[in-house]
């Protein structure tokens, strides 16, 4: 239903009459023009009718008035006969048509159609002017930047463009795109990517550099395709993203991974991912090179036949013990096996085990750091039995799971064969029967490792290894539990040392961890600082005296 108020000057009623009955045409009478502004601002209309008698040159007022209320609304000005002048007034004063001897034979099938076009047409306009506003606010919300060119002229864009580039939009629409780029090369190049290549969208795809107004260089991802594919010379739109962060953290990501890489490479330890399959993802080139392959030979293969033989010497299952260690990783956090080269000579090699899991808690692959621990350079004699006999001897009777003394032993081997900064050290570990060793012993100095949590003192994470090597130059001994976690650094041993049976030759050091593994179920490992020695304590005795050699 059109709504219509008719403001009629006239004084005949004659239009108000002949729009009665009208279907979709609802006409409200206004006989005197000074109650116009109430009229408007009461009741919402479609258009206006304003009637007037010829050479009425005060009805060119009320129009003004009708304009200054509401400069949209549609307005037709009808007079009884044709007043030239008085319709160029009309339209000069803001009437969308004039009309003049209107009739009731006229009246429908003249003036009523004009009504009609002209609110539809009204509409239509507002909706378009909506639609563009609801268009350009979503446009300046967001946080991607759009223009659109056209032979390389900028005819639009949004918020976040001149904001992001320093420049106001003025400066911005109707300049040449080659502005906004450091150097005619890489226009040429961005160009070249948005133009020659496109996503199966259809969308051309570069990233390059661009120029802030104040010289600064940002990094964008840009997308762009024509307006209208079917006629590209409308101009192109092109969508923009700056991404200069994440090139930051990308190029930082990269530099990260070749050090790593480096890292991985000359850790002296085998570093490995295998899948819950078994099957080998990564090995570092060390590691590789340990078992007598490259990397590469490696990767896509099972553990199984290739570092792992499926019995070991003694007949232990270790394709079942795989098996195990990917049903319960957390059962094998550290686990100590025998493994083998690739020329079939069999080695032990402690390993520290951590399971990678996704969102839903399933196994995705394992990381292991293993260590060898068949002491090739060490005590010749032993080549060929291994090393888990006589240790099973010296632990028995102990709380100290076995992987711990492997971790302890291997550290003190190295410690020998190393040094610290260039020089000999001397340092001792009492393993096992923590609460017994700490009550017959007294601190030197302040313990480093009181309230640390127990995950980070466990003698078996690689982080502890070099705390433990840097503190091994302190005077005091290293107090460890049966299950690997360091109790203390600097411990001074507080017992009489009388009844301790040891070779002349050794010193206090060794006198008190005789004594001390006399007393209580402990075990210690002595490094002698003279090099060359490391010396294994049980029961108030020398249980094992290892030569290390170069």
């Amino acid at each position: 239903m059109i709504r219509a108020l008719l403001v009629d000057r006239s004084g005949s009623g004659d239009l108000f009459r002949w729009s009665e009955g009208g279907r979709d045409l609802a006409v409200s009478l206004l006989s005197d023009p000074a109650g116009l502004p109430d009229a408007l601002a009461g009741q919402e209309y479609d258009i206006i009718l304003l009637s007037l008698h010829s050479g009425d040159s005060a009805a060119i007022e009320t129009l003004r008035q009708i304009r200054i209320q509401d400069p949209r609304i549609p307005c037709i000005v009808i007079s009884d006969v044709l007043d030239s002048d008085l319709g160029s007034a009309a339209l000069t004063a803001g009437a969308d048509t004039y009309h003049w001897d209107i009739m009731k034979e006229t009246f429908q099938k003249v003036l009523v159609p004009v009504v009609r076009n002209l609110v539809q047409h009204r509409r239509d306009e507002d909706q378009v002017l909506q639609d563009n506003l609801f268009m350009r606010t979503i446009h300046d919300a967001s946080p991607v930047a759009v223009c659109v060119i056209k032979d390389h002229k900028i005819l639009w864009v949004n918020a976040i463009v001149p904001r992001k580039l320093g420049y106001t939009r003025e400066e911005l629409i109707g300049s040449d795109l080659v502005r906004l780029f450091p150097n005619p090369a890489e226009h040429r190049r961005v160009d070249s990517g948005l133009l020659q290549t496109s996503n199966k969208e259809g969308w051309g795809v570069a990233e390059g550099l661009l120029k802030r107004k104040d010289g600064t260089l940002i990094h964008c991802h840009l997308l762009s395709r024509p307006i209208d594919p079917a006629d590209p010379g409308q101009g192109q739109i092109i969508i923009g993203q700056d991404i200069t962060d994440y090139v930051r953290i990308r190029d930082l990501l990269r530099k990260s991974e070749v050090r790593y890489q480096d890292l991985l490479d000359s850790a002296n330890s085998i570093v490995l991912r295998v899948s819950p399959e078994g099957t080998i993802r990564f090995i570092n080139n060390s590691g590789a090179a340990f078992f007598g392959y490259t990397p590469e030979e490696l990767m896509g293969k099972n553990l199984i036949d290739t570092i792992v033989p499926r019995r070991s010497i003694t007949g232990r299952d270790l394709e079942g013990m795989i098996r195990d260690v990917m049903h319960a990783p957390e059962d094998y956090e550290v686990n100590v096996n025998e493994n083998m080269k690739r020329n079939g000579e069999r080695v032990w090699v402690a390993w520290t085990n951590r399971a990678i899991r996704d969102d839903r808690g399933k196994l995705t692959e394992m990381v292991s750091i293993g260590h060898d621990i068949t002491d090739r350079k060490i005590n010749q004699d032993d080549h060929g039995k291994g090393s888990t006999p006589w240790i099973s001897a010296f632990l028995e009777g102990t709380d100290i799971r076995e992987e711990v003394f492997e971790e302890v032993y291997t550290l003190s081997l190295e410690l020998s064969r190393e040094g610290r900064e260039g020089k000999q050290i001397g340092t001792t570990f009492l393993i096992g029967s923590a609460p017994e060793v700490l009550a017959r012993s007294t601190q030197l100095i302040l313990n480093p490792f009181e309230g640390h949590p127990l995950s980070v003192r466990n003698v078996a994470t690689s982080e502890i290894r070099e705390t433990v090597k840097e503190l091994s130059q302190i005077d005091g001994a290293f107090v460890i539990s049966g299950d690997g976690i360091i109790e203390a650094a600097g411990r001074y041993i507080t017992i009489d040392t009388s009844q301790a049976s040891i070779p002349k030759g050794l010193g206090t050091r060794h006198a008190s961890v005789a004594g001390l593994t006399l007393e209580t179920p402990a075990v210690g490992v002595v490094l002698s600082q003279s090099g060359g020695k490391v010396s294994l304590f049980k029961d108030g005795r020398i249980f094992r005296v290892i030569a290390v050699k170069d």
